[in-house]
């Protein structure tokens, strides 16, 4: 299946210039095996891009434990173990996210699950009390 990824602009990593789009989107298509298309796609953001010119910022070390759709909600549960890094990793681990998964018909939001458990925060930055709509400071 044919999918739009989004992944983090490195011009704007390297020169933090507000005026640069800071999600560049990657199109891409997909093998959905006996996973869900939408943790597949979480999946191939953590696995990074195939273009030039742009980096995915979710930690390499962060646990994927499933994704799962309610109600064009979905719920993404990480492993609270390997999640760390500043502000900037947080917000575009959140925004790649979301962007990406509210490209689909059947997601309007995205709520991040610790464990299973509403958390505080991925990171430590940002609230993920409530879920996302769109991605945050764009």
């Amino acid at each position: 299946r044919e999918v739009t990824l989004y992944f983090l602009n490195e011009k704007y990593i390297e020169t933090g210039d507000e005026s640069l789009e800071k999600l560049i989107p990657e199109t891409r298509t997909i093998e959905i095996g006996n996973i869900g298309l939408e943790e597949s796609i979480v999946k191939e953001l953590m696995a990074g891009p195939k273009s030039e010119g742009v980096t995915s910022v979710i930690p390499s070390s962060a646990q994927l434990l499933g994704v799962e759709v309610v109600d064009k909600t979905a719920f993404v549960n990480f492993a609270s173990e390997g999640l760390f890094g500043g502000s900037l990793e947080e917000t575009y681990t959140i925004n790649q996210i979301v962007a990406s998964l509210t490209e689909l018909d059947n997601v309007d939001r995205v709520q991040f699950l610790i464990n299973g458990q509403k958390g505080d925060s991925l990171m430590g930055h940002y609230s993920i009390q409530e879920p996302f709509e769109t991605p945050i400071n764009q």
